[in-house]
């Protein structure tokens, strides 16, 4: 978005002109550890990428500049007890351009989690925009920005599960095909699969699979059960057929007799 900025030039601003707003960055967090990172590999190869400044009033401390983008290359140049840093300054920008060059910014770096993509496009965009000008501002299609916008209607636990991995956007799009009514659970219990498990076991998008795989134990229980209740046809022909007892041949027989009376199908002894 240079076209907002115009911010060619490079200069070398001074560290103490400068006004870190972390309210403003769209990053909700930025750890020592990233910070220590990025400094290490800022000492040895420099700063490859100059941060973005803008030029306002009424900062802390008289403050010439706020940060627009470059929140933790900044950190990471107080950490290395730099004076200087290399910055472009936007000279015409209002406060929604401003955020949109941060957003856009993270973005493109991958920097941010979807969960603080939606918040960005929240504080960026009035509740009624539509989508479509929604996507023409962020030069992104109309599903990148619905997936982010459909993580903002779950209660807060399940937002902070975009946030910390354990749901994704593809898990937004496939909790929105389910009813409204079991979409939270549906993430709640997703997001506990995953707690309990190697992340990686449970693949991004996997919403549908609401129960793990029985077990044969499990599987052979039900069948008794269904027997107990003198409930000696199809059912538990079918688990039957799970385990391995009977053929496929056998359970296409009676499902042949369903067709026909319904009823025989539930009561024909268990042989």
């Amino acid at each position: 978005m240079k076209d907002l900025t115009k911010t060619d030039e490079i200069y070398d601003v001074p560290l103490a002109w400068i006004y870190a707003d972390e309210d403003f960055n769209c990053r909700t967090e930025i750890t020592d550890e990233s910070v220590m990172t990025l400094a290490q590999s800022i000492e040895i190869h420099g700063l490859q990428t100059p941060i973005q400044l803008q030029s306002m009033e009424g900062l802390p401390d008289k403050k010439p500049f706020r940060i627009i983008a470059g929140h933790r290359r900044f950190a990471a140049a107080q950490l290395l007890g730099q004076e200087r840093i290399k910055a472009t300054v936007a000279k015409i920008i209002n406060e929604q351009q401003a955020k949109l060059l941060n957003l856009s910014e993270n973005i493109d770096r991958k920097n941010l989690t979807p969960y603080e993509e939606a918040l960005a496009l929240a504080s960026i965009f009035p509740a009624d925009t539509s989508l479509v000008k929604m996507s023409q501002i962020l030069k992104r299609s109309r599903e990148w920005c619905r997936r982010r916008m459909m993580i903002l209607k779950y209660p807060t636990d399940v937002q902070m599960g975009f946030h910390v991995n354990l749901l994704g956007v593809r898990d937004a799009l496939v909790l929105d095909s389910l009813p409204e009514a079991v979409r939270t659970d549906a993430a709640r219990r997703l997001m506990n699969q995953r707690k309990d498990k190697d992340k990686n076991d449970i693949p991004m998008g996997t919403v549908k699979q609401r129960w793990p795989h029985r077990s044969t134990t499990e599987i052979k229980k039900l069948r008794d059960y269904f027997l107990r209740k003198n409930i000696n046809g199809l059912p538990p022909k079918i688990l039957a057929w799970v385990l391995g007892i009977i053929d496929t041949p056998s359970v296409k027989a009676l499902t042949r007799d369903a067709e026909k009376d319904n009823t025989k199908a539930l009561y024909i002894d268990e042989t």
